[in-house]
């Protein structure tokens, strides 16, 4: 498609806040791309398409800074989740393309976009601390009935004096090799296989509460390694909805006016915010771009009911 001037001036804009979300602990950007494209082209498959591509560009642009520092390490258990995200993002986003989903998709999504954008008007931002509170409470209900209650307390003060720091590793809730270790493995995987094929989403806040949880990564190495696994997820689903829209549709599902507009936002203030991104209020930032979500969502649903 050919783009106006105004729509330029617009994908570069929504680049720049993509690059700023993804930096708050990996978010992903489809919040502002998904709806921004569905109003452009009106397709949802070429909308769940770009929001990946550019996802995956700014995920490796913001990913850098962590690995020069080497807040970076992939384990060879960690591809466990990584496979079953794939062969389930692979089914999701058949079942996108093969059933009725894909017209309901056309209004599910702008007003689940809608919804995001008002959590993010109450919440902001996740950020270090919350992720670090929500590392807390999950262990806390996991490991409840497994431990006596000193022993959970002890861990406690050892993780929140380990969550920070520049080790490899520190002594987890969950030992590796049990039941309920492999049990959320496969839950995770499916999560961001899930949210990847039907949703074009990056899962990096997912990736990061599954290193810290499960494999007792510190937070700093568990954002840079997430943000890589996101990148891995996101380029292997959007391979597929390129094959299969051949397969199925006769056609691929790639706009490279888009994505480039997009890109050259999302990598400049990737590269700016990596560095910066943690003395701005996450809530004031947070709660400013879901005001742009819930226009655009909103936007969205107008558009779909009245075209």
């Amino acid at each position: 498609m050919n783009l106006e001037i105004y729509q330029i001036i617009i994908l570069i804009g929504i680049g720049l806040i993509v690059g700023i979300s993804i930096s708050f602990v990996g978010q992903t950007g489809q919040g502002v791309v998904l709806p921004i494209v569905l109003l452009f082209t009106g397709d949802i498959f070429l909308a769940i398409a770009v929001n990946l591509i550019n996802d995956l560009i700014t995920s490796f642009t913001v990913s850098i800074k962590y690995i020069r520092r080497s807040q970076f390490k992939i384990k060879t258990d960690i591809m466990i989740i990584i496979g079953i995200a794939i062969v389930v993002s692979i089914f999701g986003v058949l079942i996108l393309m093969t059933t009725p989903l894909g017209k309901i998709y056309g209004w599910f999504i702008p007003l689940f976009i809608t919804c995001l954008g008002l959590f993010f008007l109450k919440n902001g931002f996740p950020t270090t601390d919350k992720v670090q509170k929500m590392v807390k409470n999950i262990n806390m209900k996991i490991s409840k009935r497994r431990k006596e209650k000193n022993q959970i307390e002890n861990l406690v003060k050892a993780q929140e004096s380990a969550f920070h720091s520049h080790r490899e590793s520190f002594e987890g809730y969950i030992k590796k090799g049990t039941k309920i270790y492999y049990i959320l493995a496969i839950i995770f995987g499916v999560f961001v296989g899930l949210n990847s094929g039907l949703f074009g989403g990056s899962s990096g806040l997912i990736f990061v509460l599954t290193l810290v949880i499960l494999y007792s990564y510190p937070l700093k190495k568990g954002v840079g390694t997430a943000l890589f696994l996101s990148v891995m997820v996101s380029l292997s689903t959007f391979i597929t909805y390129q094959v299969l829209g051949l397969i199925i549709f006769n056609t691929i599902f790639v706009d490279l006016q888009i994505s480039l507009f997009l890109a050259i936002g999302s990598i400049i203030s990737g590269l700016i915010s990596s560095t910066y991104i943690q003395k701005m209020s996450a809530v004031t930032m947070g709660r400013t771009i879901g005001i742009v979500i819930v226009i655009l969502g909103i936007a969205s649903l107008i558009v779909y009911f009245t075209s």
